[in-house]
Formats: structure tokens, C-alpha cells, sequence
């Protein structure tokens, strides 16, 4: 009953919204903020990303750990979701999508959306979601090319050799993409075993604070990615993609508890079908997308502290997505459609599971003209409704409002409200007790309720241009779901619904250009409260998450002169709780990294080279307890096109 009264409730507001802006409708534009963040090409060349895990660590308040998993605000990354071309490459059975094993030349856009997003994307999006949308043509200076081919070569420090391969073509009404990337290092770098050794910071000294080198760190992945796209007749095209990675990695484990011969394989198949038609009905448009996705995970650890350790998980996951959006008037966008979708594992220690959702979605828009220095308004509401076949069905709904006014100074507001669920992984359900851990088949999906609030200005001053935003959140999740160690002496970890978490924070973005984009400066500083609500525990009440900053700044200063750009980038990250009654902590760190830039073109050839340091100062530190990570990198990057 609650549910339907929502349902209601959110849907009169947009009608009596579309009813009061009748009188003089005009299409709102879009203007981003701190919840809605959109890097492109540009910005992966800018920063010289070598995959989408490299370019989402642009953005502050983005967290990647060493596994190349995403954690957004406080959440982990089993609460983000990614969608590759419409594509969710979430599975029940593993932790999160690792963004650092897909390859950024294959990449057009990545759109990052905090926030709760289940009303759109369904479970798992409680505190999140990252849209890749992967490169179909080749443009140069906003001109479609029919035909290139790149290369690209780098080399740097530890052995360090990246190759990628891009090729495009358009043939007729055929067009069509393919990419290879191999990457590899042997990662012998030397660290201090433990960086920390002040007692002011309140931490325990692990081993010795001696300089060792790192042993079995070396790291090999191959990707490949295709694409080809068939226009047909009457605005219809098809459209097929695939991707491949493969990797086979060492993993020498925390710098206090080595595994000296354990390896981490991975193998990831994708495939994804689709058909659109522009119009199948006035106004409307119409999207047919099948889906098919294997992940395979095998862990190997042949003298592992107490015995062999030979783990082997496999996920699969097929799907189907119908979908239409269109207009009705000058002012009401719709889309809606029906998703299914089948979760399969075959894991020698989680066994054999499924999981069959069934989803039916829904997104109303109206949007019109106000008088005054407001001139324009837009409400948006957005409703999922799931149905796995292992827990009950749920309805996760989503309303923003949004006003603005365009001009020489520009201003936007929007705001969101979005209640949001997560259904248990096979992981947390059913992993078998081992001697450190083990599933809870009792467990309930954890629910999030978020809000948030956003302002955008851009102001011209002087001949320079000054964007800026600040934008307030809050996020409450009840019935979380939290890995912690037993009453059983201590010792075994399982998930429950005991905890509850409360997050609240500012996120804000400026940036200024001068002399016509020839120096471009921007400052990114997150302020984020992520404490634990647990009534459990007296002891954890109102104790920050771990390994959740409290502060987090970024600067990234630009200069261009011709064909030369010159990029300097500072990162600081506050201290980080190691313990979650906060008696232990990481203090904070400071990076600088530097890159140089030049782009060369004659006689049909184009191209850029680039020199790039990371970690410019040498620092020693640790993001989390016993994670390592290398000192000063450099690295050459050649890279030809035709």
C-alpha cells in the first residue's frame, strides 16, 4: 500500500507540473553538476588514461582499489553499477566490474552518475552508476573519417609496455570498429614495508620499515573489441559489439602477509546485439538489445598459509531489453519497457546458482518556460519495478527537479530524491564455510534512500569563463549489507543485516579558462561524513566507514601553446580509519603528476607524443592498510594515425 501511495503521489506532482507550464513550453537544456560528471576523449588524452579505471580516477571522490574495482562516496563496488553500451556487466557472483581491465581506446564517453540510480538501472545502483559508451566512428576536428588506422606504442618504468591497435572503417550503410590492446610489467618496484612509523598516527608497525622489492607482481592482459553497425531502410540500424579480456597476474598479497606464488586469472566474454528504429511511431522510437556475458575468475595459491588454495568461479549472464521513448506535445518526454534477465554461477565454492529477474521500467519528463530571472523548469520522474526469482518484488522510485536560467551568467538548480535496493550477491548468500569466512543464506536485500541538491553557475569575468558547482548529499541505508567477523572467537567473517549507515557530504567543481582556453585551471574538493548507524554496537555508533576520506582535493592545472599542452595534476587525499571503531588510521598524502603532450599532423598523418610522470615526488604510502604502490613512473607514449 505504502508503495502504491508513492507511486501516486510522485506521479501527481509531475502531471500538476506539466499542467502550471502548459502556457509556453520550451525543451529545458541540460546542465551538468557534481552528481552528473561526462569525461570525453579529450580528457582520457589530457591525462593520458590507458583504461576507464585511469579516467574515473580524474574525478574526486572516486576511489579505484589495486583489484581495478570502483568504490563511489561511501559505497563499494558491488553497489555500482556499470553499463557498456546499454549493457550491465554486473554479476551476482563477483565483487564488483572491474573498470581497469576495460581498455580506454575502444572509449568515446564515460558518463558518472552518483546517487541512487535502481529506478533506472535496477539493483545494485544503490550508490551509483557509470555509463560507457564505446566509439563508433573515428572523428578528427569534427569531420567523420571512413577510414583510419592508429597505433600506439608506451614504454616506462618496471618493464612497462603497452600496445594498442584501433582501426574503423565505413563501407556503404556498413560501418565498423576494431581494437587490440596487450599490457604488461613485471611490477619489481622496491617499497617501505610499512610507510608509517610516527606513533602520533596511532598505527601498529607491520614487519620491518627496511625497502624491499616487490616478487610475483608482474602483470599481462590482452583485450580486443569489435564493432560493426548496418543502417537500414527507414532510420533502422543493427548493430553487434564484442569484447574479450584476458589476464594472468601475480598477486603477492598485503606487504605484511606475502603470496609468493598465488595468480589471479581473469577472462571476460561480451556480447551485445542491437536494433533501433528512429520512429516506429510518431514521435516514438523503439530499441531491441540481447545481451550475452561470461566472467571467469580462477584464483591459484599452490602454497597457501595453511593449504592449496584453487578457486574457480563462473558467471554467466543472458538477457533481453525492449524499450521506447518519445514526446507527446511540445513539453511530455516517456520512455518505458520490459527487461529479463538470467544470473548464472558454476563456482567450486559457491556451487551452482540462478537467478532469473524479470524488470518493467518507466520515465516521465515535462519540462517549460517560467517568467523571470528562472526561465525555465523540468521535473523528471522515474520508476523500476524488479521481480528476481529469489526475493520478493520491489518498486524503486526516483523524482529530480530542476530550474535554470540561460544567459551571459547561466544558473541551474536540480535536486533528486530516490529510494533505491540491492539484492544479496551469490557471494553473501552462499559461500561455503572455509576457515575464515562464510555466507548467510538469511539474508535480505539492504534498502537506500538518497537525496540531493545541486547548483551550477557559469559566469563570464573578464574574458575568462568561470564554471562552478557545489552539490549537497545525503545517504541513509538501512538493513545493510556488512561483512564482519563472528562471536566464534573472532575469527569468522559473515554478512548480516545488522548495520545501518548514514552519509552526508559536499561535492564541488570549479573551473576557470583564460586567454582562450590557453590556461585552464580545475579545483575538485570533496567533504564526505560516511558514519556507521549501527544500534548494535555502542562501540562503532557514529565511527567513520573505513578507508572513506573525510577530504579529498584535486587541482588540475593546463596549458596549451599550439600543438604543445602541458598538464600538472595534484591529488590530495585525507587520513583514512584503518579500524572501524576509528582507533587506527592512515594519515593523509599529497601526489603530483606531470605530463607533456604533442600532437604533430602532415601529410595525412596525425598523432601525439607523450612524456608522463606519476608520482613526481616519489611519495610512500598506502591508500589502504598493506596495498602498496609504486614510487615515481615515467612513461613515453607514441601514437600514429592515418
Amino acid at each position: 500500500m505504502k508503495k502504491i501511495t508513492l507511486f501516486v503521489a510522485m506521479l501527481i506532482i509531475v502531471m500538476l507540473g506539466g499542467l502550471l507550464g502548459q502556457s509556453d513550453s520550451t525543451v529545458t537544456t541540460k546542465t551538468s553538476n557534481t552528481t552528473r560528471v561526462v569525461l570525453t576523449v579529450e580528457d582520457f588524452e589530457k591525462h593520458n588514461c590507458e583504461n576507464v579505471g585511469d579516467a574515473l580516477n580524474i574525478i574526486t571522490g572516486v576511489y579505484i582499489n589495486a583489484q581495478g574495482d570502483v568504490a563511489l562516496r561511501d559505497v563499494s563496488a558491488s553497489k555500482v553499477v556499470v553499463i557498456m553500451d546499454g549493457q550491465k556487466m554486473n554479476v551476482p557472483g563477483s565483487v564488483g566490474v572491474k573498470v581497469s581491465a576495460i581498455s580506454i581506446n575502444k572509449v568515446g564517453m564515460i558518463e558518472l552518475l552518483r546517487g541512487g540510480r535502481s529506478a533506472e538501472y535496477g539493483s545494485d545502483a544503490v550508490g551509483g552508476v557509470i555509463r560507457i559508451t564505446t566509439k563508433s566512428k573515428t572523428e578528427t576536428d569534427g569531420d567523420m573519417k571512413n577510414w583510419s588506422l592508429g597505433v600506439k606504442g608506451s614504454f616506462g618504468s618496471y618493464g612497462r609496455q603497452i600496445f594498442t591497435l584501433n582501426h574503423s572503417n565505413t563501407i556503404n550503410k556498413i560501418d565498423y570498429m576494431l581494437s587490440y590492446r596487450t599490457d604488461g610489467w613485471d611490477g619489481d618496484y622496491e617499497f617501505i614495508q610499512n610507510p608509517y612509523t610516527d606513533p602520533k598516527y596511532g598505527l601498529i608497525a607491520y614487519g620491518s620499515d627496511d625497502r624491499i622489492k616487490h616478487t610475483n607482481n608482474g602483470e599481462s592482459t590482452q583485450s580486443s573489441f569489435g564493432k560493426i553497425g548496418i543502417d537500414l531502410p527507414a532510420d533502422q540500424k543493427v548493430q553487434l559489439s564484442v569484447s574479450t579480456y584476458v589476464a594472468d597476474n601475480g598477486t603477492p598479497g598485503l606487504s605484511y602477509n606475502y603470496t609468493d606464488d598465488a595468480r589471479l586469472r581473469f577472462n571476460t566474454e561480451s556480447y551485445n546485439l542491437n536494433y533501433d528504429i528512429k520512429e516506429i511511431f510518431k514521435g516514438f522510437s523503439f530499441k531491441a538489445q540481447g545481451l550475452y556475458l561470461k566472467v571467469q575468475t580462477r584464483f591459484d595459491d599452490p602454497t597457501g598459509s595453511t593449504v592449496e588454495i584453487h578457486s574457480n568461479h563462473k558467471n554467466y549472464a543472458q538477457g533481453i531489453d525492449f524499450s521506447q521513448a518519445g514526446t507527446l506535445g511540445d513539453m511530455l518526454d516517456l520512455s518505458y519497457g520490459y527487461s529479463y534477465r538470467n544470473d548464472e554461477i558454476n563456482s567450486n565454492e559457491v556451487g551452482d546458482k540462478a537467478r532469473i529477474t524479470k524488470s518493467a521500467f518507466f520515465t516521465s519528463s515535462v519540462s517549460g518556460a517560467m517568467q523571470g530571472f528562472l526561465s525555465q523548469w523540468e521535473a523528471v520522474l522515474a520508476l523500476r519495478y524488479d521481480d528476481p526469482s529469489d526475493f520478493a518484488s520491489e518498486v524503486s522510485p526516483r523524482l529530480s527537479l530542476s530550474t535554470g536560467h540561460q544567459g551571459d551568467i547561466s544558473t541551474n538548480v536540480t535536486t533528486h530524491i530516490t529510494k533505491s535496493y540491492r539484492a544479496p550477491s551469490f557471494n553473501d548468500l552462499y559461500w561455503p564455510r572455509d576457515a575464515y569466512s562464510v555466507g548467510n543464506p538469511a539474508l535480505n536485500p539492504e534498502y537506500g534512500l538518497n537525496y540531493d541538491i545541486g547548483l551550477n553557475l557559469t559566469v563570464p569575468v573578464n574574458g575568462m569563463n568561470l564554471n562552478t558547482s557545489i552539490n549537497y548529499f545525503r545517504n541513509d541505508v538501512d538493513s545493510l549489507i556488512l561483512w564482519a567477523q563472528t562471536a566464534e572467537g573472532g575469527t569468522i567473517w559473515t554478512p548480516s543485516n545488522l548495520a545501518k549507515t548514514s552519509t552526508t557530504g559536499l561535492e564541488t567543481s570549479a573551473n576557470l579558462s583564460m586567454l582562450d582556453n590557453k590556461v585552464l585551471v580545475n579545483v575538485e574538493y570533496t567533504y564526505m561524513e560516511a558514519l556507521n548507524k549501527s544500534p548494535d554496537d555502542d562501540n562503532l555508533y557514529n565511527k567513520y566507514i573505513i578507508y572513506r576520506p573525510k577530504n579529498k582535493l584535486g587541482v588540475t592545472g593546463t596549458l596549451r601553446l599550439k600543438k604543445l599542452e602541458c598538464n600538472v595534476i595534484y591529488n590530495w587525499v585525507g587520513l583514512r580509519y584503518d579500524r572501524p571503531a576509528n582507533t587506527v588510521w592512515l594519515p593523509a598524502y599529497s601526489l603530483l603528476d606531470a605530463n607533456l603532450n604533442y600532437r604533430y599532423s602532415f601529410s595525412g598523418y596525425s598523432g601525439s607524443i607523450i612524456l608522463e610522470s606519476t608520482n613526481l615526488l616519489n611519495t610512500d604510502f598506502w591508500r589502504t592498510k598493506g596495498t602498496t604502490t609504486p614510487g615515481r613512473m615515467v612513461k613515453l607514449s607514441v601514437g600514429v594515425n592515418i
